[in-house]
């Protein structure tokens, strides 16, 4: 279904007239229209060819009181919406009776009609699924051919999402949302250990497949991160302690949302080591002057979205300025207890979903930044790390000066600031033959690790993407920073051994 008929859907359900309802009460409707197509092969063969299309209604209802109820129906049309809306109401007023919590804060909104641009360039449909099976064997194949020696798992998502959000004072925001990503999974072993190797490419549409076809540029990082997991199965373990640390942009991606993005959340608050009484501990030094955490919306990005589920405009929010704690990720319904404003940070799973305050994406800024050349390959990268380190004076004169790379995932505890993440290797670049380790666990307190990063290696990296979960919700997350970023040793910052 075409945007512009989303929309006049969610026209039709909110106009007065036939509309049975309480006075005074409120609505907010949301209708998404979904399309994705995913293709897997393992190994020159394909596994999996999938397609999907779902749409439908959301609706949440307010009392005058500000009691909400929430309904879905999986149907986009006026009837169904209407029905949803008397089911949401009937909840709402139930949630009254039963003297549920009260939230008047919808009702102060001011009214928007927006239409945002669809940042793809190509038709969902540009390429028929046969079209796009042969594109995704070509590459596929040609890396098999190239990594012979690895067992590889290529895997292409398409996702077409259209929004169409409006509200009882005359709201009509719609959006497009496309997303692409080639995946190469590679799996090696080595003298009885198996290691993966992930390398990922995304994008807004099915070009990407055709840049892929022309520079092979994912296909290169995945044949190098297959060699550096070889040599990772036969490497040492290393021991713990404090070191001093540089991280790409992965883990820092990693760091700056499960460690402290999640921590300024307008319903974390009460449970928030960046929050006291409730609030957002606004005005806290959280890191050195000149490091900054910018959450919003970037065009393209695989977590774009320029309005929230709520139907206000996504904001760019400045959270971390100059080491300083200036915002939060707000929304609607939780902002003002939390001491912040609104932000649009509100965001939704599916139509089928009540927004949460989430990130989008996420990114960490040093001022003080050191030009990095550019390199043909990782180990040359690596290479070119150490030399412009030790031309600036910045590798420690004796000890292991320790680079992570990759993200593994990991656990953080918004209250008291705990996090422990995994890399996917380590290599010493203080030593001049850069040691490769084994992964370790990469552990501390956000804080710490904060107060650490000094300087930032390389332009800005900011499309490592991956998938949020909350509140039992999932969304696509991305984010990044310069290409590395160095922190000094701290002895609340550290890395596990054997």
């Amino acid at each position: 279904m075409k945007r512009k008929e989303i929309t006049e859907i969610v026209q039709s359900i909110l106009q007065a007239e036939g509309l049975e309802t309480e006075e005074g009460c409120y609505y907010v409707v949301r209708a998404q229209s979904r399309r994705e197509w995913t293709l897997r092969l393992t190994n020159g063969r394909f596994e999996r060819v999938l397609t999907v299309r779902e749409s439908g209604i959301g609706v949440q209802a307010f009392t005058p009181e500000g009691a909400a109820g929430f309904a879905s129906v999986d149907a986009l049309t006026v009837e169904a919406g209407r029905e949803a809306m008397k089911r949401a109401l009937a909840l709402a007023q139930r949630n009254a009776r039963i003297g549920a919590e009260l939230n008047q804060e919808i009702f102060k909104l001011s009214p928007l009609r927006a239409e945002g641009d669809n940042p793809a360039k190509l038709e969902f449909d540009q390429f028929s699924l046969e079209e796009l099976q042969e594109q995704v064997l070509f590459l596929h194949k040609r890396l098999v051919d190239k990594g012979s020696e690895t067992s590889w798992q290529s895997t292409y998502r398409q996702v077409e999402d259209i929004w169409c959000i409006g509200r009882t004072d005359g709201t009509l925001v719609s959006y497009v949302v496309p997303r692409a990503v080639l995946m190469h999974q590679g799996t090696v072993r080595e003298q009885g250990r198996a290691k993966n190797a992930l390398a990922q490419r995304s994008g807004v549409d099915a070009n990407l497949l055709l840049m892929e076809k022309e520079d092979s540029s994912l296909e290169q990082k995945a044949l190098e991160r297959a060699d550096f997991a070889r040599r990772v199965c036969i490497a040492p373990s290393l021991p713990s302690g404090h070191y001093p640390l540089i991280i790409d942009y992965g883990l820092a991606k990693g760091l700056a949302h499960e460690a402290f993005g999640h921590a300024v959340e307008s319903d974390h608050m009460k449970e928030s080591v960046l929050g006291e009484n409730g609030k957002l501990k606004k005005g806290l030094q959280v890191a050195r002057p000149g490091v900054h955490i910018i959450d919003g919306p970037l065009a393209g990005d695989w977590a774009y979205q320029p309005y929230s589920a709520n139907g206000l405009v996504r904001e760019t929010v400045e959270i971390v300025k100059d080491g300083v704690l200036e915002a939060g990720l707000g929304d609607v319904f939780s902002a003002r207890e939390a001491g912040m404003p609104v932000t649009g940070a509100g965001r939704a799973e599916s139509y089928g979903s009540i927004p949460l305050p989430r990130m989008t994406n996420i990114r960490l800024i040093v001022k003080d930044e050191l030009a990095l050349p550019n390199t043909s390959g990782l180990m040359d990268e690596v290479s070119q790390v150490r030399k412009l380190l030790l031309e600036k004076g910045e590798l420690q004169q004796e000890g292991k000066h320790l680079l992570l790379l990759g993200y593994r995932g990991g656990q953080v505890n918004p209250k008291t600031g705990d996090f422990v993440f995994q890399c996917d290797g380590i290599i010493d670049v203080a030593d001049p033959e850069l040691t490769i380790y084994q992964p370790s666990i990469f552990s501390g307190k956000i804080l710490s690790a904060l107060q650490a990063i000094r300087v930032g290696l390389g332009g800005g990296c900011y499309d490592a993407i991956g998938t949020c979960g909350k509140g039992g919700q999932s969304v696509p997350s991305s984010g990044g920073s310069h290409r590395y970023l160095l922190l000094d040793q701290d002895e609340n910052v550290s890395l596990g051994g054997e």
